[in-house]
């Protein structure tokens, strides 16, 4: 079993963030339709956010990796979005969009996707735009006990786990350890969002493996529970695009719960 260090280590050392966008968030040069799988979460996310109740002033969100899709529902319902990684290569992925650099990986496809399911009220630059005004970036660890150490900040309106937990965590434990963490972030009364996936064990970029822990619905919901949340919504959806032999995942979940 590698230890929390060898895993960081990875992270750093074997993570190509570019590579990993273009593998599982590249569409199709001519059609440019964002896949089933992105469609079903950004689907969950737009309604969540679109119902008016989950709004602040801020939000956080917490593994997020190089992908900037998660937030973009939420641009406009939070003064602050805090997004958050432990890899430094990522955040400079992300850092790159928001400044429009020219190698930048291009989101508008789903910004177009966004745009569409809010009835077009934006265009996809304008939604970037308003990103860019609220977006800050900073460094995370869900395995200590103030995950944002050394940074400090109020407890959140809502925080958004995506893809992140089955990456840091190795035994159900870690997982339960990294959710009271998390919990810490989220005010009385505050909203905590995860997407993630179920009974993956892998996944590549190019020949590289990275391991990931295997969940099922009853481990996310009772850990969820115990950190002191109350399950509103669980969808689980089962349509990929992605090979089976690059990425052994079978089902991705939206979990919406309230602390």
């Amino acid at each position: 079993m590698e230890s929390v260090s060898e895993i960081h280590s990875k992270c750093n050392n074997n993570f190509n963030a570019k590579k990993y966008l273009e593998v599982y968030y590249g569409v199709d040069p001519k059609t440019q339709q964002v896949d089933i799988e992105s469609k079903f979460v950004l689907g969950f996310l737009h309604d969540v956010f679109a119902s008016g109740h989950i709004a602040g002033d801020s939000l956080i969100e917490i593994g997020a990796g190089p992908v900037l899709y998660h937030i973009m529902s939420a641009s406009e319902q939070f003064n602050s979005i805090y997004m958050t990684d432990y890899c430094e290569e990522s955040l400079h992925e992300i850092d790159k969009c928001l400044h429009g650099q020219k190698d930048a990986f291009d989101w508008t496809p789903y910004l177009k996707y966004v745009c569409n399911l809010e009835g077009n009220r934006s265009t996809p630059k304008n939604k970037m735009e308003q990103m860019k005004k609220n977006i800050k970036l900073m460094k995370c660890d869900v395995t200590l006990a103030n995950p944002l150490h050394p940074n400090t900040v109020p407890q959140a309106d809502c925080v958004i786990v995506a893809g992140c937990l089955i990456c840091a965590c190795k035994t159900p434990d870690e997982f339960r350890n990294a959710l009271n963490n998390i919990s810490s972030l989220v005010r009385p009364g505050g909203y905590l969002i995860i997407v993630d996936y179920l009974g993956a064990s892998y996944y590549l970029i190019g020949q590289t493996r990275l391991d990931l822990l295997s969940l099922d619905e009853n481990i996310v919901k009772q850990n969820v529970m115990a950190a002191g949340f109350s399950i509103e919504e669980f969808k689980v959806g089962n349509n990929f695009g992605i090979p089976y032999e690059i990425f052994n995942c079978k089902e991705v979940f939206c979990l919406l719960a309230k602390k």
